[in-house]
């Protein structure tokens, strides 16, 4: 049993490092849903702020600074998704494909005008760096625990979340709010809601969250950013919070299962003998994705969010 405590943990630890993203992009979701805007913009915002962190460490040659650009550009796209949704009631699903097209042809022209490349950036400071990393080292050699003992801050920080998103939803003013706005925006309104200021708050808050995700992959996961990042994470957490509800905690429970199933691709593709090893590698690939679309059949017809979601509000005349 000894022996295997070390694989145990380090697969804990990576299934952890694949969470992060992906539950930051699901919370985003969450955040500005509950208020009664749907973002599908979560991809394009990670892409975008994992490609203006690592900008921004490199010129900086700091990873903090590199995170500030990174929640900059979330803010920005979080505002500009909210002027055509919430000012002038467009439609979200236009808004949020029309910011992920943008992030896809946006992004590879800087990453080919600024690094002179068209696949991915130099090296960067990042926050997995054995210097960078929360050190408990009296968690190591404990089963379980001992996959918290070196992880990441973005990782600590995506964890914490949980914890202080469902605290805000559940248990104060603000959150009930947000989601009285997400149910009946004009009940809301006529008990001294400001329905545009809490819709503009939760759509900009949860773009931060998604920034944080594409922050978690190019300056946490990796040290770089790739032409390939974020790889579908910000639809992947879409699906992880309607299978979770539209809750913090459900959200979580989610994608630890998607992240259970890319360890175990991983794991399977290592380790494969036999008939396993006839099976193609895009097979063990798609087992995340696979699970996923299997999660979101399971609940259709199932899972109900708040009411007023995806609807436009304008005022009462």
């Amino acid at each position: 049993m000894n022996n295997n405590i070390p694989f145990l943990n380090a697969s804990i630890a990576q299934a952890l490092d694949y969470t992060a993203p992906i539950l930051f992009a699901a919370l985003g979701g969450v955040m500005s849903e509950n208020a009664g805007v749907v973002n599908i913009a979560l991809e394009g915002m990670m892409r975008f702020a994992a490609f203006f962190g690592v900008w921004g460490s490199f010129v900086s040659g700091n990873a903090w600074v590199g995170l500030l650009w990174g929640i900059g550009i979330g803010i920005a796209l979080g505002a500009l998704h909210a002027y055509i949704t919430v000012k002038w009631a467009g439609n979200q699903i236009i808004s949020g494909v029309a910011i992920n097209v943008m992030a896809m042809g946006m992004i590879t022209y800087l990453l080919e005008s600024i690094f002179k490349t068209t696949g991915y950036s130099p090296p960067v400071a990042y926050f997995g760096a054995p210097a960078s990393k929360v050190h408990l080292t009296f968690l190591k050699g404990i089963p379980i625990l001992g996959a918290f003992a070196e992880l990441t801050i973005l990782i600590w920080f995506a964890l914490i979340l949980v914890v202080v998103l469902h605290f805000v939803l559940y248990h104060t003013v603000l959150g009930l709010r947000i989601r009285a706005v997400g149910e009946n925006p004009h009940a809301a309104e006529t008990l001294g809601v400001n329905v545009f200021k809490i819709k503009w708050f939760a759509v900009i808050t949860g773009s931060v969250l998604a920034a944080f995700g594409g922050l978690a992959l190019s300056l946490g996961t990796l040290s770089s950013f790739t032409n390939s990042m974020a790889m579908g994470k910000g639809f992947i957490g879409l699906a992880a919070m309607i299978f979770g509800n539209w809750t913090p905690f459900g959200a979580l429970g989610a994608i630890l299962i998607f992240a259970c199933a890319q360890v175990l691709q991983l794991f399977m593709q290592g380790t494969a003998t036999g008939f396993a090893k006839l099976i193609p590698l895009g097979f063990y690939l798609s087992l995340p994705y696979m699970l996923t679309i299997g999660a979101l059949i399971g609940v259709v017809g199932k899972a109900v969010g708040p009411a007023a979601d995806g609807i436009p509000y304008e005022k009462e005349s």
